[in-house]
């Protein structure tokens, strides 16, 4: 009897226990979602101390310390909680999201496929999984789950901007053909989609470029275009914006121009933007006046630092190119703002108030296309370091695999600029020359099968086809053009550096100009060095170019020839004459 009535008593205390701590959970539930996070969590942790069983205590903890930005402690409680249910598909959806932030990709994916087994029609974690392979540049695996969470959800923000971007890196063109309908979308109605880089070869249209380009400024950007800025300096301070201050495109042309200012007249500052740092970055350090690194900043913290510097004239060198801060100058940071050399068309808002071109990149007829007022310079826009070395030692085709009796096509081009269209025109002339080759960059394995595939379907063989392997030093990569016959350009986004280091060693480009600033670069070259027989206004005129010069090898001596002695006098690769003009420019708008 009186084991009876002692089994019953506890059962009953241990039922008014747990009343009192559901009531508990419940009045730290309210205090949640109320958001007055201190004192739930008080409540929560005093429930958790006291073995308090719910599966939801430890994701409203972890809710909590994630409001207060401590991921650690957040972690703690998410995996306490997966522990209790292994396959509540958001906690590692959850936990995986954290370690994204922390940049530890490899971990974030494991969780993301953990959950993606419980759930595998989440359309957002299939698209958080492909962000992972992205960031360790796994492009396979990334447009391979941007396909799927694209399949699931046609609508889902950023899916066809990132298919755009990361198709042509593994030379995937499976929705190529819907590119330009996304273009139009994202013009027409998308409200954040559409980065307008990614879509400028699609189409020599300067036009949509603008419209393109305006719709992402004002969708993303707020501009401070009314704060007028007055700074009275005894010099011009000219601040440089870049994430690039390294052994990149933008530092390998400007270099030059940045130890050639007038350092009488002018401070040069950088802002460096990015963490890399290398040879490129101890030269450059050098020639400036002052180097900041801000690339850490938020943009708040950033914007006062330079305005702190009283800079006259602010250069953005990126655009919306790959880690630009475009937001720093939509806040206005100098009184003059100027885009220049690193984004190729017009940033489409009112923050920049300059764009450098020169005549033949924006003809007058066409600056209509541009938001910003254009800054002519005489020659090119494009500036050069003529103190660049090519290596000065006997090489053969021997020594890079290269076939001794082939009419070599050279294309080192970055693998995503080779388009269906021009892989159509560059299998046409390798069909009607029977002794030419193709030599490009060596692009990533997956690209290099899916390359041969494209080529294989357009009637091109393997043998036809030789890869270039990176090189440690700009000067070696140089010296190997002399191996080639031909330089063959990409549109509509042409070569910039890689075209002016063609045309530096000695390699003839033939191209195509269109309508945009982006297919105008190396057609504006071959304009001020006497070589427009080189540039063709149309498919058919392209094909025949490279035709005639496999045909009539004179001709093409004839244009080597000229080349090595346009080196020593030719304005666009007259880095002082260059820089008197650059600053001119400046000088013209101080005021």
């Amino acid at each position: 009897m009186s084991k009876g009535f002692g089994s019953g008593s506890s059962k009953k205390k241990r039922n008014v226990k747990q009343l009192y701590l559901d009531r508990q959970f419940a009045e730290g539930k309210k205090y949640y979602l109320d958001k007055n996070y201190s004192k739930a969590e008080l409540i929560f942790l005093n429930l958790k101390d006291s073995g308090y069983e719910n599966p939801n205590l430890f994701l409203f903890l972890a809710n909590i310390f994630l409001s207060y930005g401590s991921e650690e402690k957040a972690l703690i409680f998410l995996k306490r909680s997966l522990e209790i249910n292994p396959k509540n598909s958001n906690i590692s959806f959850n936990i995986g999201t954290i370690y994204f932030k922390r940049s530890e990709y490899e971990i974030s994916i494991s969780y993301y496929l953990q959950g993606i087994k419980y759930d595998p029609n989440n359309a957002f974690a299939y698209s958080n999984l492909a962000g992972c392979y992205e960031e360790i540049l796994d492009y396979q695996n990334a447009v391979k789950y941007y396909k799927k969470a694209f399949f699931l959800n046609k609508k889902l923000p950023q899916i066809k901007e990132k298919l755009i971007q990361l198709q042509p890196k593994i030379c995937d063109w499976s929705f190529y053909n819907y590119f330009e309908i996304w273009r139009d979308d994202f013009i027409n109605n998308s409200q954040f989609e559409g980065e307008p880089l990614s879509l400028i070869q699609l189409k020599d249209d300067p036009y949509k470029e603008l419209q393109l380009s305006r719709k992402f400024f004002y969708s993303n950007f707020q501009s401070n275009k009314k704060i007028e800025l007055i700074n009275q300096n005894k010099k011009i301070k000219i601040g440089y914006i870049s994430a690039d201050f390294r052994n990149h495109p933008v530092s390998l042309l400007l270099a030059r121009v940045i130890e050639l200012h007038d350092k009488s007249k002018f401070e040069i500052y950088a802002y460096s933007l990015g963490k890399e740092e290398d040879e490129m970055t101890i030269r450059l350090k050098k020639a400036f006046d002052k180097f900041i690194c801000i690339g850490d900043l938020l943009d708040h913290e950033a914007i006062n630092i330079i305005k702190k510097d009283n800079i006259n004239i602010a250069i953005d060198l990126m655009g919306y190119t790959k880690n630009a801060r475009p937001n720093l100058f939509a806040k206005r940071i100098a009184p003059k703002q100027i885009s220049f050399l690193g984004y190729p068309g017009t940033t489409g808002g009112d923050s920049m108030d300059y764009l450098i071109a020169d005549k033949y990149v924006i003809p007058k007829g066409l600056s209509k296309f541009y938001s910003e007022n254009i800054l002519y310079m005489q020659n090119t826009f494009l500036p050069f370091d003529n103190t660049t070395k090519i290596e000065d030692k006997e090489i053969s085709r021997k020594d890079y695999g290269l076939p001794e009796d082939k009419f070599i096509l050279a294309a080192f081009h970055r693998i995503e600029k080779i388009s269906p269209k021009v892989l159509d025109l560059w299998s046409k002339v390798l069909s009607k020359l029977d002794k030419a080759v193709l030599w490009i960059q060596e692009p990533l394995p997956f690209a290099k099968e899916n390359l041969f595939y494209e080529l294989n379907k357009r009637g091109i063989c393997k043998d036809k086809i030789y890869f270039a392997k990176k090189t440690n030093h700009l000067s070696d990569h140089l010296q190997r053009h002399k191996l080639a016959d031909v330089f063959i350009d990409t549109f509509y986004y042409s070569s910039h550096s890689t075209g002016i280091f063609a045309l530096w060693s000695g390699l003839p480009v033939v191209t195509i100009k269109g309508l945009n600033f982006a297919s105008r670069v190396l057609p504006s070259l071959l304009e001020n060095l006497s070589m427009t027989e080189l540039i063709a206004n149309n498919y058919k005129e392209y094909v025949l170019i490279i035709i005639k010069l496999y045909e009539h090898r004179k001709n093409l001596k004839d244009l080597k020839d000229k080349l090595e002695i346009q080196k020593e006098k030719n304005k666009i690769y007259n880095s002082e004459l260059f820089v008197k003009e650059l600053e001119k420019l400046y000088f013209s708008i101080k005021d």
